[in-house]
């Protein structure tokens, strides 16, 4: 996974929430947990995104602490003058209320998108070569936007990701009108490809917050195959489900008899190559280095983000970083 929205859709490649207009504020007298504490409420400030005490502790860069002592720091000098608390949230002072009475509406409105992405994936796991279905983005945090998509990663068998990408697609334009709301499908990948190269918070942060709605197993045994997460955030939990063998759809299974092995090998490399011709017709403006860099088409691995989310956002983290003088 090298790249996936984060809490808020990313409009025209811009960041939720980009102003760092306060001045420096040294934060010297801080403990080291408290200074952590500060790198996390500041990467969330990117999106208006209020914490919990157990949501912090979750996001640590250090380990050796609990929920309770995050909590207790946060009521603590020096962190007082930089934190406001409400109805159980932390933020940044910079934020207002606002941003708590926002997080619950997200959150109201998430409890709708939950049951009708369960519905979209009681349909996509019928369609030929699916192996997992797992939600991504701000949903898989909790929380939904009024503008929100419903973001899904999709598994699939080892070269079949783009047959299955392009009857998904079909199904999307046909049946929902090209509407992508609830069906937003940018990123699929096949088993070969579970380890991520792409190593930082950002990325982090999205692998351990996916949660599975088929195949609870294979996410698992993604997070366990991308431990490297555990340098960004010691304390989050992967998904708690072992490997086993789920039982297909017994019309997915008659299904994908009609692509028997070299016409299904075929016709996935074609496929392929029509996807990378339509990027290239309808983004002539990008150049094949960028245009490879925002739609990864490999045999195992197909995302179309129209965006260099990951960079943006950990540009943005970094200025509030320097803000508090946290060295990253």
């Amino acid at each position: 996974m090298e790249k996936t929205q984060s809490l808020q859709p990313l409009q025209n490649g811009a960041l939720p929430h980009t102003a760092v207009t306060a001045e420096r504020a040294s934060v010297a007298g801080a403990t080291p947990l408290q200074r952590d504490v500060l790198r996390v409420l500041s990467y969330f400030d990117i999106f208006q995104h209020p914490l919990t005490a157990v949501e912090i502790y979750t996001f640590l860069p250090s380990n050796s602490t609990s929920p309770g002592a995050v909590e207790q720091a946060c009521h603590t000098a020096p962190l007082t003058d930089y934190i406001k608390y409400e109805d159980g949230y932390f933020f940044l002072t910079e934020n207002n209320q606002q941003s708590v009475r926002e997080r619950l509406a997200k959150e109201e409105r998430a409890r709708r998108h939950w049951a009708i992405a369960s519905l979209m994936t009681s349909l996509i796991k019928y369609f030929p070569f699916v192996r997992g279905v797992f939600v991504s983005g701000e949903l898989a945090k909790g929380v939904a936007s009024e503008q929100g998509d419903v973001d899904f990663v999709i598994v699939t068998e080892n070269d079949r990701l783009w047959i299955c990408r392009t009857l998904l697609i079909a199904f999307k334009k046909l049946a929902l009108l090209n509407r992508k709301k609830y069906f937003c499908i940018n990123h699929l990948m096949t088993e070969q490809n579970f380890v991520v190269s792409e190593q930082s918070m950002y990325t982090a942060i999205e692998l351990v917050t996916l949660k599975p709605l088929l195949n609870p197993g294979l996410l698992a045994s993604y997070q366990r195959r991308n431990n490297w997460t555990e340098q960004f955030l010691p304390n989050a939990k992967i998904t708690d489900a072992h490997e086993t063998p789920s039982r297909r759809p017994l019309s997915q299974r008659a299904f994908e008899l009609l692509f028997f092995s070299k016409f299904a090998d075929w016709l996935d490399t074609r496929l392929m190559d029509f996807w990378k011709a339509v990027w290239k017709k309808r983004y002539p403006h990008l150049s094949d280095e960028k245009r490879n860099e925002i739609f990864h088409c490999s045999r195992d691995l197909s995302t179309a983000y129209n965006g260099d989310f990951a960079s943006k956002i950990l540009a943005s983290y970094y200025e509030r970083l320097a803000r508090f003088e946290l060295h990253d």
